[in-house]
């Protein structure tokens, strides 16, 4: 378990999260600071953000996750990464960016946090994100691979609620747990549903 915050220093390099910095620059500060080894576990149990029992929309949260019907499914993430946006029974949907490659969820994230209801990302931020909002595939056509319906007697862990100052690093992790599938199978499949 991480006793410290592991993203402390990339925050206070940009700003408390509001700098823009590339993807680049995120993806080689990760690297540096040994996070690119960061296993799902222990992302899970780190001080990136406060474990909670129940998810707010437009909040982002790690968790484990055992579908019902993994079987079936052609590949499923065992640790979503997950925006919430709307209530459905017995669960929720959620945009999980690890469905997307590291860059596109940079673009998306980018996007999306001009939806935010706070200036600049802190601790009280949250994305005023609806459906009818982010189903505009000309604003957002990333969204489509990532929109994941969760079934909340399936979730197998406490959900961490990311810091917003953190949400930048956080989905630069490579923590995404695809089953039934490779990650690059998963990315492809991604890119063509996108350009579909």
């Amino acid at each position: 378990m991480l006793k410290e915050n592991p993203f402390a220093t990339i925050r206070s390099e940009t700003g408390q999260g509001n700098t823009v910095k590339s993807y680049q620059w995120y993806m080689k500060r990760i690297r540096e600071l040994g996070l690119n080894k960061i296993k799902p576990r222990t992302a899970l149990t780190s001080p990136i953000g406060e474990l909670v029992s129940t998810v707010r929309w437009g909040d982002m949260y790690l968790f484990m996750y055992d579908p019902e019907n993994k079987n079936k499914l052609p590949y499923y993430d065992m640790f979503p990464l997950v925006i919430p946006f709307r209530v459905v029974k017995g669960g929720f949907l959620g945009l999980n960016l690890h469905y997307l490659p590291p860059l596109l969820r940079m673009k998306l994230l980018g996007r999306l946090t001009k939806l935010a209801d706070t200036p600049t990302l802190s601790d009280a931020t949250r994305l005023r994100m609806t459906w009818n909002i982010i189903k505009n595939v000309g604003r957002f056509p990333e969204v489509r691979p990532c929109v994941k319906r969760y079934n909340l007697p399936f979730v197998r862990s406490r959900f961490l609620k990311i810091n917003p100052e953190d949400w930048k690093a956080a989905i630069l992790l490579p923590i995404e747990t695809f089953q039934n599938a490779t990650k690059t199978t998963v990315f492809q499949r991604s890119e063509e549903i996108i350009d579909g």
